[in-house]
């Protein structure tokens, strides 16, 4: 009878160490169900645009009529700072700010006909200014700028590179450290027209070794085609969602990724979205926040200084603490989560235009 005893001994001892909330037991040897689906890449709607240069690269007879162009979609709207436009040198050793900005804003508006298609509506806003604020993912604006509105750039200097930052108060003699989107004359096509590269631009990343700190560039995307493609996958079991992916570009200076659940009403449309919070470091170091990732290194393990990428995040959350996602089930009504990229001077908690990936979650989760 003793080796009896002895296996029903390691049973009982099986079984008091199987009790938890992530483990099956033997009274209830089916735990909550586990889901997981992949995160795919989305339609870009990165920030982007163009700039059409003025015919001479130097100062006309007629400067006034020397009109830069600069077209622009992506942007998140900002609280607590402006976007501002700088003219530079191509080697970017001397800056000025435009400060006569003709802006027309336009929104297009989408709504269903009684047949069920859709319709598109625009709407145009006019105005100027030295700086601006709005930005949207239905947002598209047309910037023209003379050469004169930047007095500090004299009639000899060259109008090789236009910059645009974004400045937490009045423009001074050179841009602040976030300088996220810029175009140079010498990559223009033939029709004077450049692409927008978004990133960051000049000091606001360390120097590399043979690389001037001026000339500097980190690109993310050129006019929102990234060259990176992130991956991952987001698993539920019960309460709890854990968001995994990796291979992403490390944010501009001045920005940060986070993550948004998006709800569905009892047709499928788009009803509310919640914060999911800014990302963190995967398992074991779910603890460190991946914030400050822009301009410092707060895990090492996962982010890289050369070349400058993000291996791997992560997000782990529970249903319990997010009241709009408790009921029965956990997470009820949930369709979408999205991981966004947006800047630290925008709207935290309200997402922004530029979405990175996104997962589907299927019925079995929403509940529906």
């Amino acid at each position: 009878m003793r080796p009896f005893l002895l296996v029903a001994g390691v049973l009982a001892v099986a079984v008091s160490t199987a009790c938890g909330d992530e483990r099956s037991i033997t009274t209830e040897p089916a735990g909550a169900l586990g889901f997981g689906t992949n995160f795919l890449r989305t339609s870009t709607n990165l920030p982007r645009g163009t700039v059409t240069y003025p015919v001479g690269i130097v100062a006309s007879a007629t400067p006034a009529n020397d009109s830069v162009i600069i077209t622009l979609a992506g942007l998140d709207t900002l609280t607590t700072g402006s976007y501002t436009v700088w003219f530079a040198n191509d080697s970017a050793t001397k800056f000025a700010p435009a400060t006569a900005l003709n802006i027309v804003a336009t929104r297009r508006d989408s709504t269903l006909n009684a047949a069920g298609d859709p319709v598109f509506t625009n709407t145009a806003f006019t105005t100027t200014g030295a700086s601006f604020r709005a930005g949207g993912a239905n947002i598209a604006l047309r910037v023209a700028v003379s050469r004169v509105s930047a007095p500090a750039l004299v009639a000899t200097d060259s109008l090789n590179t236009v910059l645009i930052s974004i400045e937490s108060g009045a423009a001074g003699a050179a841009p602040g450290e976030v300088r996220p989107l810029w175009a140079r004359r010498s990559q223009a096509n033939a029709n004077r027209v450049a692409s927008l590269r978004f990133g960051t631009f000049g000091r606001g990343i360390p120097v590399q070794p043979g690389n001037p700190g001026a000339n500097q560039e980190f690109v993310v995307a050129t006019n929102g085609a990234m060259t990176i493609v992130p991956r991952g996958r987001v698993e539920v079991r019960g309460n709890i969602m854990i968001l995994n992916d990796s291979n992403y570009f490390r944010p501009p200076v001045g920005y940060y990724y986070n993550a948004y659940g998006i709800k569905l009403d009892t047709t499928g449309r788009f009803n509310d979205t919640t914060y999911l919070g800014r990302r963190t470091a995967p398992f074991p170091d779910r603890a460190i926040s991946l914030y400050e990732a822009d301009k410092t290194n707060p895990a090492p393990s996962v982010v890289f200084d050369s070349p400058r990428v993000i291996f791997a995040m992560a997000s782990r959350l529970s249903a319990d603490t997010i009241p709009d996602a408790t009921g029965s089930p956990a997470w009820k009504n949930y369709g979408f989560v999205r991981v966004n990229l947006q800047p630290k001077a925008g709207i935290e908690g309200r997402m922004g235009s530029a979405t990175i990936l996104e997962a589907t979650l299927p019925p079995s989760i929403r509940g529906r």
